[in-house]
């Protein structure tokens, strides 16, 4: 790693070791504190501590308005497939999660997983996306390749919460963050900005949560 920089170096060390304290985090803190309880703490410190704390130590104050820069013209012919990228994970899952949930969705469950969509999304852009094509901007094995197999990982913590559901189970869970993440890696490689992801991002959570919320209570 004698080619890389301090920070390049502390992410690529950083990260696994992170993501193996989340995957023995969510398990513990739910078994020990109930499973409302300590998914909330536990997503406190993910969004917290690792997304916007690490992620913004990675990503350096002055790079935040390059990288969430809006693309130019976005209807021109060369942001069509931009667009295309960012809308394809809000359709699969408007019509895979939402629409079978739709009729036991209540207004109160709606605003919860808006809140959490635009914090979660948010914080996984910055941290997932972002940090990584900072520091490696011409290399896609870094900033496409590697955070995409770890957030695929992280995705594991989840999954081992105490109580916790999803449709499709945790096959689905995984795959689904294996999709999604490889779609919005190559949309933030593509732009150069974290724009355009973090709103789909936020699309997905939003019409993919409620069914989350409603499947465990």
């Amino acid at each position: 790693m004698s080619h890389f920089s301090p920070k390049q170096k502390t992410l690529l060390v950083a990260t696994p070791l992170i993501v193996l304290l989340l995957i023995c985090l969510f398990p513990a803190l739910t078994h020990s504190l109930g499973t409302a309880r300590g998914v909330g703490i536990a997503l406190m410190l993910y969004w917290g501590g690792v997304c916007y704390g690490f992620g913004l130590a990675m990503v350096g104050r002055k790079n935040l308005k390059r990288l969430y820069a809006r693309p130019d013209n976005l209807r021109s012919k060369a942001n069509t497939l931009n667009l295309a990228l960012a809308i394809l994970p809000v359709a699969l899952v408007f019509f895979t999660a939402f629409l079978p949930t739709a009729t036991g969705i209540t207004p109160r469950i709606l605003l919860l997983a808006a809140l959490v969509a635009v914090i979660n999304a948010t914080a996984e852009e910055l941290f997932w996306r972002g940090a990584f094509l900072v520091r490696f901007p011409q290399n896609a094995r870094y900033a496409i390749v590697f955070p995409l197999v770890l957030f695929v990982a992280w995705h594991i913590a989840l999954a081992l919460i105490k109580g916790g559901h999803y449709q499709g189970g945790a096959v689905a869970l995984l795959g689904g963050a294996a999709i999604m993440g490889l779609i919005w890696a190559i949309l933030a490689w593509r732009t150069k900005s974290i724009y355009l992801s973090t709103l789909s991002h936020i699309g997905v959570n939003l019409l993919a949560l409620p069914g989350v919320f409603l499947t465990n209570g």
